[in-house]
Formats: structure tokens, sequence, C-alpha cells
């Protein structure tokens, strides 16, 4: 990962950290009032949370609420920061009772709940904005070799240019010749006899293979080689968006194909 981006996700791992406390105190205040109880002591309450809250990271990392390239407007994103907020106050209720025995209120967890899923919830929609105008100027960015000219491949170019996303195309080529020079602003550069010469030239870290599927052994085993990240939409092999699923049989992964996509392929 670019130094910059993991600069970043310090930043928000950071951030998260003080926004899941800040949920365990202002729950404790709206509680019990704002100030300190003799019956319920916070300095106990808050040493909990101090041993909770590295830990609920790590169940962040576990569930991978930080990987990059999510969207977090989402459904599924919304239900990743709900199983890390439920899990934040499970841990803590769990090693409160066994440690002091005796909880004060029932209501302080949902109020911790709450807070903790609205506050991370918050702070991850702000960070994406800050990934966006990061990687508007050109701070930790991926450099994209897009291979293809086709309709699936100006879509995503276009989209990825759209969202600003930290994988920026760069510069495509046309597998099977043509007259497009530019697509959304992203320069055509030839054909595939100057693959090798492109990645050199515009300092590549991803291909993104689009058409051209008879080469994609050469292709994948020059990534390999070369140390760069190669992506291919499902949809190169004939398979459309939707249909796809990553399942593992015996520890050993396969695509799998389903005709008619039902929600619950992608939990069960």
């Amino acid at each position: 990962m670019k130094k910059q981006l993991i600069q970043l996700k310090i930043l928000q791992v950071a951030v998260d950290a003080i926004l899941i406390l800040a949920a365990f105190a202002l729950a404790y205040f709206l509680r019990i009032g704002f100030y300190f109880s003799t019956e319920f002591s916070f300095w106990d309450y808050f040493l909990v949370a101090l041993i909770t809250t590295p830990i609920t990271l790590l169940f962040m990392f576990f569930i991978r609420a930080y990987k990059m390239s999510q969207q977090v407007r989402t459904l599924r994103h919304i239900q990743r920061l709900t199983f890390v907020a439920l899990e934040n106050v499970f841990l803590f209720m769990i090693l409160y009772y066994f440690t002091f025995r005796e909880f004060f209120s029932r209501l302080i967890l949902i109020y911790i709940f709450l807070f903790t899923l609205v506050f991370t919830y918050l702070w991850h929609i702000a960070f994406r904005w800050i990934l966006q105008k990061a990687s508007s100027k050109e701070v930790g960015i991926y450099r994209a070799l897009v291979i293809g000219t086709n309709r699936p491949a100006e879509a995503i170019i276009r989209m990825l240019i759209s969202e600003k996303s930290h994988i920026k195309p760069v510069a495509a080529i046309n597998a099977h010749g043509g007259s497009k020079k530019m697509i959304a602003g992203v320069p055509v550069v030839g054909k595939m006899n100057l693959f090798e010469k492109t990645i050199a030239d515009h300092d590549i870290d991803i291909i993104i293979q689009v058409d051209h599927l008879e080469q994609s052994l050469n292709i994948i085993n020059y990534a390999l080689a070369n140390n760069l990240k190669y992506f291919m939409p499902p949809e190169l092999l004939g398979i459309f968006q939707g249909h796809q699923i990553i399942e593992e049989v015996e520890g050993m992964p396969f695509l799998k194909v389903h005709r008619n996509k039902k929600w619950w392929h992608d939990i069960w």
C-alpha cells in the first residue's frame, strides 16, 4: 500500500478509537448525569472501555471495515458497523461483569451501541470524502492501465474518475486497434505491442483487463513477475455483475455463478 494511504488509514483507525471512547463517555453522562457518580464509578467504567476499544478495532479489521475500495454509503457497510457496535457492547458487558460483578444500568448499553454505530458511520463517510480529496490531489493514488476500450472499459474508467477513486486510470490500450484516442481524459496509447512500454512510461501500479481475454495468462504472469496488481471484471468471462460470488471448497477458492443470486448468498 502507498505510504500516504497507510498514513490516512492510521488516521482513520485513530479517530475511530477516539470516537468509540467518546461513545462510552457520552453514554455514561447521558444516563447518570453530567457529574461523576459515587455509586457507579466513571473510572472503573472507563477502564473497561479502554480495554474494550482496541479489541473492537481489531474486530473492525477482521470484518474488513477498513477495506480501501469499498463504498461506505451502502447497506452492507452499515451492517458491518452494526456488528462492530454489537461486539463493542457485548465485550464491554462481559469484561465489566467479570471485573466488577455488578452493572448500574442496561440503558447505558443501548446508548453505547447507538453512539458507536452513529459516530463511526459518520466518520467513515467523512473519511471517504478525505480520500476523494486526496485522490484529486494525486496523493496516495494507484496508477492504473486499462486494457480495452470497449463499453465495459469506458464504464469502468468513467466510474473510477467520477468517484475520485484512489485507483486512477492514466492510460488505456486498445487491444484490437481503432480510432479512439481518449476516454474521459485518459489517453489511449496504442495496441498491445506497447504494453510493457506503457507500464514503464506511466509508472503503472495496477492492470485492469477488460478486453483481450486470450492474453490473460500472459498479462497475469507479467503482473506477478513485476509486483503489479491485476483486476479483471467478471463481464470479461461473460458473467454479468450480480451473478458471481467467491466460494471456498475445502479451502480452495472458486468463482461461483448463480442464475438468480439471492440476498442470502452473500452471508450463507
